[in-house]
């Protein structure tokens, strides 16, 4: 067993979320949560990389537009961009799966669900499974080895409670040193059970976060009393970072949900822009992406970013 490491998730993160523990199985990585001080690690942010997803009114995705379709607004300053394309890109996925005790009755279901998202995977991309219980436990790297990601999902054990806060800041931590586009998946049918993050914890996170975070919580199919799926924290850790919050009832609109964040991730414009000079490079900036022209249309992108030396990121000290 490898030596522990250091998370820093923001100036909000409580101290207790820190440590890591590598472990040399087919569960690579453990994360724990022992009592010490936070390690800090501080990113100049100079160009703003934007994954963009353009609908019409009956959710079809639209294709074939230009650059000059776009209005970017930072602050609500147009902006220029210095990047553009329509072309699929390969994504980094990690795909984080509830594994407490309240999904016993439905493990068939998720396993079927995760592999089958997993299967559509296309040329480049690379995914990574993390399970979490009253631990967080992911796979040893990202990769397109489809045997290690089927190995991590059928190692499936419903156990214990559900540590969903933990369990966010330590996959964004994963994906933090990733430099391609990257996306979070989060399955959970529950609240929280016992973690030493905050739900504060977690939506900060999200919004230091350069990861497009989509989740899939699953209303009514909880059978342990007094448990609900957390919607308010699905919702808006996926509207901060442009992705998308989906409650299905039943396996049907489980499959359709899985499905449609597959598709999702290889039908986005990708941009890049040099932020204007500003006064103040150091607080939190909000970003809007218009259609100049076609005002019918629905565009979702991440609602914006930090900046400068207060910028604290989701890095791995070393």
């Amino acid at each position: 067993m490898s030596g522990a490491r250091t998370r820093s998730a923001g100036p909000s993160a409580t101290p207790a979320l820190r440590g890591l523990v590598g472990m040399s199985a087919l569960a690579a990585t453990v994360w724990a949560f022992p009592q010490e001080q936070p390690s800090r690690f501080s990113v100049d942010v100079n160009a703003v990389a934007l994954d963009v997803v353009v609908t019409d009114q009956k959710g079809r995705f639209v294709k074939g537009l230009e650059e000059d379709d776009f209005l970017i607004l930072e602050d609500g300053v147009p902006q220029e961009l210095s990047y553009f394309t329509s072309a699929a890109t390969p994504v980094t996925v990690l795909l984080l799966l509830d594994s407490s005790s309240s999904v016993r009755s439905h493990l068939r279901e998720v396993q079927k669900a995760a592999n089958r998202f997993i299967d559509k995977l296309e040329r480049g991309d690379q995914a990574r499974i993390g399970l979490f219980h009253s631990e967080v436990i992911f796979g040893p790297s990202f990769t397109d080895d489809m045997k290690q990601h089927m190995a991590m999902i059928k190692q499936m054990r419903p156990q214990r409670s559900t540590l969903l806060y933990d369990a966010l800041l330590a996959a964004l931590g994963e994906l933090a040193p990733i430099s391609d586009r990257r996306a979070l998946l989060v399955f959970t049918d529950g609240d929280d059970g016992g973690s030493q993050a905050s739900m504060e914890d977690a939506l900060e996170a999200a919004r230091r976060s350069q990861a497009t975070i989509y989740t899939v919580g699953l209303l009514g199919w909880n059978d342990e009393e007094g448990m609900n799926t957390n919607e308010r924290l699905l919702t808006q850790i996926s509207e901060y970072t442009g992705g998308r919050a989906f409650f299905p009832t039943d396996e049907d609109q489980m499959n359709s949900a899985f499905d449609r964040i597959q598709d999702e991730l290889h039908r986005q414009y990708r941009m890049v822009y040099f932020p204007k000079d500003s006064e103040n490079r150091s607080d939190w900036h909000d970003v809007e992406v218009r259609m100049s022209q076609r005002g019918n249309l629905v565009v979702r992108t991440r609602l914006g970013y930090y900046s400068g030396p207060a910028r604290d990121a989701l890095i791995p000290s070393q």
